[in-house]
């Protein structure tokens, strides 16, 4: 019987080790093929290693032991370096600089109205105060930064866009990034229902819906997508249920690599009409009767 260890094979009938040709190729065979589970007496590698040569003594097969640990652990660190990881730390880039603009701008209001008493705010306010003697040297910070959110979020569209072609055409390539973010990564979304893309991101609300001290969620992080942002309230729950159900779909077109489809934007766009239509027509309704109930009284 041939065992496998990490640094080479061992016929355990004939006790002969056939030793790997260097550290690299070790690392690439473990990676390749993890290692299969070996007899109910696991042999003594040390021992073995010692005995055919590879290593001198104890601390030589310590210190070659730990090397090849090392360099396994940093190859496999380097493959979760993907394009997605990338995206999702962006995505959390912007957040944290979107958190840290609307505290500092907060800041520069508060010192701005001890001096005068009109009211500005965001870059207008940093604009207007950048040449300040006193406040200038903050306000410009405070634009540098917008400048540097302004730069991500342009890098993390192009890179939404090339992964997710679809979601982004559907959701907008900020959106589509907040999702796949929100999720965990491409794979997540795309194994996800509809229903748990529609409230992603309003899980709060979802726990004490279920808890009985709140109603159910209607939106998560879509809301901030123009459709449900702009839909009567009334609406926003059957808007955002469609427009969750094709974005899922969305995403699993482009986790399984389908090219961009243009009839996905179509179709939500049918279906939203659809239920602007229906929804005016229900409000018709229901103002219909009641005049009449008006004049019958």
């Amino acid at each position: 019987m041939e065992i496998a260890t990490w640094f080479g094979r061992i016929d355990s009938e004939t006790g002969s080790v056939f030793l790997a040709e260097d550290g690299e190729r070790m690392i690439d065979a473990l990676l390749k093929k993890p290692l299969p589970a070996g007899p109910s007496v696991q042999p003594d590698l040390r021992r073995l290693a010692l005995m055919h040569g590879y290593a001198a003594d104890d601390i030589e097969y310590n210190a070659r032991l730990r090397e090849i640990a090392l360099g396994l652990v940093r190859r496999q660190l380097a493959q979760l370096a993907t394009t997605e990881q990338d995206l999702l730390q962006a995505v959390e880039a912007i957040d944290d600089m979107t958190e840290a603009i609307n505290l500092l701008d907060e800041r520069l209001y508060e010192w701005h109205r001890l001096h005068h008493q009109r009211i500005v705010h965001g870059k207008d306010l940093a604009e207007l105060l950048c040449e300040d003697r006193i406040m200038g040297p903050f306000a410009r910070s405070i634009l540098r930064l917008m400048e540097s959110r302004k730069s991500m979020e342009e890098e993390v569209s192009f890179r939404a866009e090339e992964l997710a072609p679809n979601l982004s055409a559907l959701a907008g390539p900020i959106l589509a990034a907040r999702l796949i973010s929100r999720a965990g990564g491409l794979s997540r979304l795309a194994k996800m229902p509809s229903s748990r893309v529609q409230v992603m991101g309003a899980e709060k609300s979802l726990f004490k819906h279920l808890d009985g001290h709140a109603p159910s969620p209607k939106h998560g992080i879509i809301f901030r997508h123009p459709a449900v942002m702009g839909a009567p309230r009334r609406l926003r729950g059957k808007v955002a249920r469609a427009l969750a159900g094709k974005l899922a779909l969305a995403a699993r077109l482009d986790y399984y690599g389908a090219s961009p489809s243009p009839d996905l934007a179509a179709s939500l766009e049918r279906r939203l009409n659809d239920i602007k239509r229906r929804g005016g027509n229900r409000k018709e309704s229901i103002r219909l009767a009641g005049e009449r109930n008006e004049q019958q009284g």
